[in-house]
C-alpha cells in the first residue's frame, strides 16, 4: 500500500535529521531513571548544490510505525513518501528557526505535512518527542519507550491539573532543545554550523502542544511569535499575564472552536497587548491538524476493509484533504513570515478559515 503526503509547497527540497539530545540538568520524570532524554527531528531546508543526492528519508522509524498499526487497526504494510531526503547540507545562509510541539499522546512525526512545507519554504523546524507523554519514542540502540498515556486514540482520562504540569515539562523540553540548537549553530563543526538565525525564531504546536508553545513563549524571550493550533490552554497563569508576544490560534470547528469564548484561551487572547488572530478551520475536527487528514482516506481507499473507513471523518472532518492542509500550511506560513521573517504586517484567512469572533468577551474560565 503506498501512501503520500501531499506535495511540499515551498521552493526548497526539505532534508531530515533525527538526534538524541539529553538534559543531564533533569531527572528522566514518569517513573524512568536517569536523565531526561528527547529524541529530536530537524527538518530544513536542504542544499542540492552541495549534495544532490536524495535519499527518501523513511516517514517514521519501524518500530513506531508497527505501533501506530495497532493504534489505527490497519494490519497491511505502508511505503509512505514523506516528501523529505535523509540528511544533506543545509541550504546556504542563516535560516529562521520554529520549534514544534506535537499533541497529547500523538508523537513528533505525524504533523509532517505542516513541518516538512515549512522547512521548503526556508525555515529550520525542530520538533521534539515529550518522552512519556508521547505515545512511543525509539531511542538509538532500539530502546522503544512506550508512553504512559495511551494513545491519540485511546488515551486515558486526565485532570486538568496533570494537564497543567505536563505542559510544565514540556515547555522546559522546548527551551532546553532551543538552547541546543542554538550552540549547535555557533559550534566549530556540524550541520547546522552557520545557519541558525538567533534572532528569528518562533514556536507553534498542536492541542497540548498548542499550550506549550503558548507558554513557552511566555517564559522565553527568545520566542518572537506563537502559534496555538487547537489547543486549550490549562493552569492558573492564563488569567493573569498580559503577553507581548505574536500570537495566532488556529482553531477546529469541532474542537476548541465551537465553544470558543467558554475556553480559557479566549481569556488569554483577550488580554494580549500584541499583534493577535484567531482563525477557525470550516468543517474542521481536531485530528484534521494532523497527517491523519491526508493518510485516512488513502487508506480507506486503497483498503475498503479498514475498521476505521467509514469512521474517519468523524475525527478528521469531511472536509477535501487538500484544501485543508493547503489552508493550514498558508496560515502558518503567512503568520510567521510576517512575525518572525518580518514581511508584511498582517495576517489574513486564507480560503477555508473564518475569522473567530472576539469583540465579545468571554465567559468566566475555569482553568485547572
Amino acid at each position: 500500500m503506498k501512501l503520500q503526503i501531499p506535495a511540499l509547497s515551498g521552493p526548497f527540497e526539505v532534508g531530515t535529521r533525527n538526534m538524541l539530545m539529553v538534559d543531564r540538568s533533569r531527572r528522566a520524570g514518569f517513573g524512568r531513571p536517569g536523565p531526561r532524554k528527547l529524541m529530536v527531528s530537524v527538518t530544513y531546508p536542504r542544499d542540492r548544490k552541495v549534495d544532490a543526492a536524495c535519499k527518501d528519508a523513511r516517514y517514521l522509524p519501524k518500530a513506531i510505525y508497527r505501533r501506530l498499526q495497532t493504534i489505527i487497526a490497519e494490519q497491511r504494510d505502508a511505503d509512505i513518501d514523506s516528501r523529505m531526503c535523509t540528511g544533506g547540507p543545509v541550504a546556504r545562509g542563516e535560516r529562521p528557526i520554529l520549534i514544534f510541539s506535537h499533541a497529547y499522546t500523538a508523537d513528533r512525526f505525524v504533523y509532517t505535512s505542516l513541518t516538512a512545507d515549512l522547512a521548503s519554504r526556508g525555515y529550520i523546524v525542530v520538533s521534539p518527542d515529550h518522552t512519556s507523554d508521547a505515545f512511543a519514542v525509539r531511542f538509538p540502540g532500539g530502546d522503544v519507550v512506550d508512553g504512559v498515556f495511551g494513545t491519540p486514540l485511546d488515551s486515558e482520562p486526565i485532570t486538568a491539573s496533570r494537564l497543567a504540569s505536563l505542559v510544565t515539562v514540556r515547555t522546559r523540553d522546548v527551551r532546553f532543545v532551543l538552547t541546543r540548537i542554538e550552540r549547535m549553530g555557533r559550534g566549530s563543526h556540524g550541520f547546522l554550523r552557520g545557519h541558525v538565525d538567533r534572532g528569528r525564531i518562533g514556536i507553534f504546536g498542536h492541542s497540548l502542544g498548542g499550550a506549550t508553545a503558548t507558554q513557552a513563549s511566555l517564559r522565553d524571550h527568545r520566542f518572537k511569535a506563537a502559534a496555538d493550533v487547537d489547543g486549550s490552554l490549562w493552569g492558573k497563569w492564563v488569567t493573569r499575564v498580559h503577553p507581548r508576544t505574536p500570537f495566532m490560534l488556529l482553531a477546529s470547528e469541532g474542537g476548541i472552536g465551537g465553544d470558543y469564548r467558554e475556553q480559557s484561551i479566549c481569556t488569554y487572547y483577550s488580554h494580549l497587548r500584541a499583534p493577535r488572530d484567531a482563525f477557525e478551520l470550516t468543517g474542521s475536527q481536531h485530528l484534521s491538524y494532523s497527517d491523519f487528514q491526508t493518510l485516512a482516506p488513502q487508506i480507506a481507499e486503497a483498503d475498503p476493509d479498514w475498521a476505521f473507513a467509514g469512521l474517519y471523518q468523524a475525527i478528521v472532518g469531511s472536509l477535501d484533504p487538500e484544501r485543508s492542509i493547503t489552508a493550514q500550511r498558508r496560515a502558518l506560513a503567512r503568520f510567521f513570515e510576517v512575525h518572525v521573517k518580518g514581511k508584511g504586517h498582517r495576517v489574513s484567512p486564507p480560503a477555508g478559515f473564518t475569522r473567530l469572533p472576539t469583540g465579545d468577551g468571554c465567559a468566566a474560565p475555569r482553568p485547572g
